[in-house]
């Protein structure tokens, strides 16, 4: 898939996770009978949301990494050093 193609995928994504957000959104507010605020103010909260979102999933993302790249570090060392000792 080309560049273009991607981008254009990874928008449609977005767009439709922005659209779940506000439509989560509009459902609390009706449930607690608040006032639905207007639809470009719903727009650009559900786009902050969606933003924040990945932004916490990716900073998340990397610290599982560097923990399980960590945890088989240690691993391995353990491992090579219990095949020391058999030698």
């Amino acid at each position: 898939m080309g560049k273009s193609g991607f981008s254009s995928l990874g928008k449609k994504i977005r767009d439709a996770e922005k659209e779940l957000t506000k439509g989560l959104v509009k459902w609390k507010l009706k449930r607690e009978g608040r006032p639905l605020p207007d639809e470009k103010v719903l727009d650009k909260g559900s786009k902050q949301i969606v933003e924040e979102a990945h932004k916490m999933v990716k900073k998340q993302g990397k610290s599982l990494f560097k923990e399980l790249k960590h945890a088989r570090n240690e691993f391995m060392k353990a491992y090579n050093e219990d095949d020391k000792k058999k030698d």
